[in-house]
Order: C-alpha cells, then sequence, then structure tokens
C-alpha cells in the first residue's frame, strides 16, 4: 500500500508496507496503522509541529476513535517533544497491537484448519465403520438365513427318519 504524497510536502517519499488480514477491513486498518506508525519515525518534526493539520483529534462519525485519542487539554500541557513521544508510543501501541491481531488471527486460522482436518478424517473414520458395520450385517444375515434353511433341512429330515421309523415298525 503506498501512501500518496501531500501535495506540499514534496520532500515526503511514498511509504511502502506489506500486510496480510484474515478480513480486507483488518488489512486496510492494519496498513494505515503500520504506515502511518513508519510515517512518525521518519518525519517527528512534521508530526510535531502541526499534529492537528496531519491528524485530526477528532472525528464526529467515529465515537471509538475519539476515545482513542488524547484529549486537546492533555496535549497542550506537556512539551511539543513529549507530545511527540505519546504520540509515537501510542501509534506504536497500536501498531503492535495490530501485529498481534494478525498473528492471533493466524493461529486461530491454523488452529481451526487443524481441527478441520481432524473432523474431517475422524468422519472418514466413521463412515468407513459405518460400511464396515454395514457388511459384517449383511454376512450375519446370510448366516442366520443359511442357519434358518438348515433347520428347515434338519426339520425335514427328522420328519422323514420319523416316518421311516413308523414304517420300519409297521413292517
Amino acid at each position: 500500500m503506498t501512501i500518496p504524497q501531500h501535495p506540499f510536502r514534496s520532500q515526503w517519499q511514498p511509504i511502502e508496507v506489506d500486510v496480510v488480514g484474515y478480513r480486507i477491513v483488518d488489512t486496510i486498518e492494519g496498513a494505515a496503522l503500520e504506515a502511518i506508525y513508519l510515517f512518525c519515525k521518519q518525519h517527528p518534526m512534521n508530526v510535531a509541529g502541526q499534529p492537528i493539520g496531519l491528524f485530526p483529534t477528532t472525528d464526529p462519525n467515529d465515537p471509538e476513535w475519539n476515545l482513542r485519542v488524547v484529549p486537546e487539554s492533555h496535549r497542550l500541557e506537556g512539551s511539543t517533544e513529549e507530545m511527540l513521544r505519546g504520540t509515537i508510543r501510542f501509534m506504536n501501541v497500536q501498531h503492535h497491537f495490530q501485529l498481534l491481531l494478525r498473528r492471533g488471527m493466524g493461529q486461530l486460522t491454523s488452529i481451526a484448519q487443524g481441527h478441520f482436518r481432524n473432523a474431517d478424517r475422524q468422519v472418514t473414520q466413521i463412515e468407513q465403520l459405518q460400511a464396515l458395520v454395514t457388511e459384517k450385517e449383511e454376512i450375519i444375515a446370510a448366516r442366520e438365513e443359511t442357519i434358518l434353511h438348515r433347520e428347515d433341512q434338519i426339520n425335514q429330515s427328522d420328519a422323514m427318519i420319523t416316518q421311516r421309523n413308523v414304517i420300519i415298525e409297521f413292517l
């Protein structure tokens, strides 16, 4: 991402950052924070000399930004150098927060992918076991049918033996 040059500041070189994020909004915010952090490190006097001109102190459309910025009364009490250090420290914390957030999202994604692979493998194992159980049930059903057939044969043989015994006794 390249931050465009200010039309009145030709000495500023473009700032390029490489950022990877989970969602496009997070990626853009991370790139912007990293670029602002690098800009503050590269041009501390420009930031200290005209902080209001470079970075607005409040945004009526974004209450979260209003909670993040240092109130104007605190900023005017200290020296410019203290204000600059505080601003850079704040940007450093925001930058590190974004890095940790990206790392955490990467770890979370990795863990989720691991769980998905594990669940997929378990589903495959369950399907294989179900197929094996079905196969065994078919074998058992075939054997039960064979047993019933044999029982019928035995009953028929018993009936034939009983008939022959009756004939033999008669004779």
